[in-house]
């Protein structure tokens, strides 16, 4: 996974080839910072689902992008501190882990708050962590998806240089619902933290919304590591709570004479947490406005960035075009003159310089120089060559050669394969087969497990009957055929190169190369009683035929014995105020 600064770094934002001047200065402090990462709560106000930490912000859970904040400070240890849904919390970390970009960063450490005891608990329950550390711990929510490298680093650099105890970041909200308010001396330096329960804090004049911007507590902390233990060993020794809202550890500071500090975050909505679904909608709001100022500053046309969605783990190339209500997800990149909308989904998929996608959804899939998905498709798991076209069709785990064509209301499904230039037309379906360069199938017909050689025609309403009940077969036509229209191919048969069919064949032997094959005369219809008993018995066929006849079926169950099927004697009764229906004659004559 790759973080906000690094999606920075993606863009050539960086400084010169000796990289960012600020990331070499947090590794110099690798050896003196261990961060924390709270991940315990329960998060009631966010509602069933998901553990909360673990709701998706930008396509990236919101543990991780405060993981990949943290990530970028090159702490020496992290710990990640557990409790609700633990197991699901510890499943994240190590896939986090696995798909993180490398990075001279430690993999996080766990350790379980076994009951929720509030913030100052949890944080007791990490330091016990780090029994021996000596130097600075930072100190997070995991639910705080907006913040970022420099704003961490800064808290951090401020904090060292200061010689604090403990250094808190802030920052100007309007609206302080759920969060701590820092109350300053006249001459500006902390003084308390009001905790979120305290009532309301609407002053006259204030709206809805909130009034004039206050300074709010961010919920994380720069703690010296030998203060903070001291001050847990002290109150734990006198037999006092370590506070829902560390209260007592900022009480023992202050009786103590230890300095505590603020720095402020420049940008407030580093700050902004997420403890409902309404703070939810609003951090990925925030996240994807600040995603969508990146690739417009990088050169990518984003007609409406109030409606276009991309992931930060997706890419996109100067001079793409994003339309509008579309959504680019996951590991999705989008190539040079590619135009993505409107109305368009892409997930992990890779989109060629000038290729097509709209009204369309496109899911784990490779599409080519100039290919073009048009509306109301959905492709997933699936391969278009340069210049290949999808209209109006489903394509599940398929591949387009160059200029191949589909649709519109196709359906090509799993292992079926399209050389260079071969169509698929209007109402056909096509699965387990090839059509080779030039093939085409223009329409309202059936392909199932065939081979059909380059240049070949399939005429209209024709059909390959490929299985038997048991089992399937494949067919195999050759090079330059054509098959007429209303033909219908009995697998298993193959038809040679250069072969003629005449309108409503039935093929079912072998063909040789250059021949006509036609049905001569009327087929006359042959019917064998008892077939379907003796060839396909205790099918569900076999048990209909028989209970039709007034016998008494057996079903063969799935380890091959047979139980009897008790037999219908009549026909069921109509139900009532049935009346037989009746012509226009009939009626007339009554």
């Amino acid at each position: 996974m790759i973080s906000q600064k690094i999606l920075d770094s993606k863009s050539e934002w960086r400084s010169g080839p000796g990289g960012d001047p600020e990331q070499r200065a947090r590794e110099e402090h690798a050896r003196e910072l261990a961060a924390v990462v709270l991940a315990a709560g329960n998060g009631e106000r966010m509602g069933p689902g998901p553990q909360k930490v673990l709701r998706e912000v930008g396509g990236r859970a919101m543990l991780g992008h405060v993981l990949d904040a943290v990530a970028e400070l090159a702490p020496r240890r992290t710990v990640v501190v557990t409790g609700h849904q633990r197991a699901d919390v510890e499943a994240y970390l190590a896939a986090h882990r696995a798909d993180a970009v490398p990075a001279p960063v430690p993999a996080p450490e766990t350790v379980v708050q076994e009951h929720q005891g509030g913030y100052g608990h949890a944080l007791l329950t990490a330091v016990r962590r780090l029994p021996d550390f000596t130097g600075t711990i930072l100190v997070s929510c995991g639910d705080a998806p907006l913040l970022t490298g420099d704003t961490l680093a800064r808290l951090v650099a401020e904090h060292e240089k200061a010689g604090n105890a403990m250094t808190l970041l802030s920052g100007h909200l309007p609206d302080t619902t759920g969060y701590s308010l820092v109350l300053r001396s006249e001459v500006g330096e902390y003084q308390a933290l009001l905790p979120p329960d305290r009532g309301d804090r609407r002053e006259p004049g204030d709206g809805p919304a909130g009034g004039r911007p206050r300074e709010v507590g961010a919920g994380v902390y720069a703690f010296d590591a030998t203060a903070l233990r001291a001050a847990f060993d002290d109150l734990l020794a006198n037999g006092r709570t370590t506070g829902e809202y560390l209260a007592t550890v900022l009480d023992h500071f202050a009786a103590h004479d230890l300095r505590v500090g603020i720095t402020v975050a420049e940008d407030p909505d580093d700050i902004l947490g997420a403890n409902d679904q309404i703070q939810l909608a609003r951090v990925r709001a925030v996240l994807r406005d600040r995603i969508n100022r990146r690739w417009l500053a990088a050169g990518v046309d984003i007609a409406d960035p109030g409606t276009a969605w991309i992931d930060v783990g997706a890419r996109l190339a100067a001079g793409a075009m994003v339309l509008s209500n579309t959504r680019v997800l996951g590991s999705s990149s989008v190539a040079t003159g590619a135009v993505i909308g409107p109305d368009t989904e892409l997930r992990d998929t890779a989109v060629g310089e000038r290729a097509l996608v709209e009204r369309s959804t496109v899911t784990a899939s490779r599409l080519g120089a100039g290919a073009r998905v048009r509306a109301y498709s959905t492709v997933s798991t699936s391969e278009l060559g340069a210049g290949a076209e999808v209209t109006s069709s489903v394509l599940d785990q398929a591949a387009l050669g160059p200029s191949a064509q589909v649709g519109p209301y196709a359906y090509v499904r799993p292992d079926t394969r399209l050389d260079k230039g071969a169509k698929v037309g209007t109402f056909v379906e096509i699965k387990n087969s090839t059509l080779g360069a030039g093939a085409k199938v223009p329409h309202l017909s059936y392909i199932g497990d065939a081979d059909i050689g380059e240049g070949s025609n399939i005429g209209g309403l024709s059909g390959f009957a490929n299985y038997d009940g048991r089992k399937k077969y494949r067919s195999v036509v050759g090079r330059n055929v054509r098959i007429g229209g209303q033909n219908g191919l009995i697998a298993p048969v193959t038809v040679g190169d250069g072969v003629y069919s005449g309108a409503r064949a039935l093929i079912a032997e072998d063909v040789p190369p250059g021949a006509l094959v036609i049905s001569e005369g009327s087929l006359k219809q042959r019917n064998i009683p008892g077939w379907v008993q003796q060839n396909r018995p205790g099918s569900a066929s076999a048990i209909a035929a028989a209970m039709a006849q007034g016998e008494t079926g057996e079903m063969e169950a799935a380890d091959g014995a047979r139980q009897q099927v008790p037999r219908t004697t009549a026909a069921p009764e109509p139900t009532a105020g049935y009346e037989p229906s009746t012509t226009a004659d009939e009626r007339s004559r009554s």
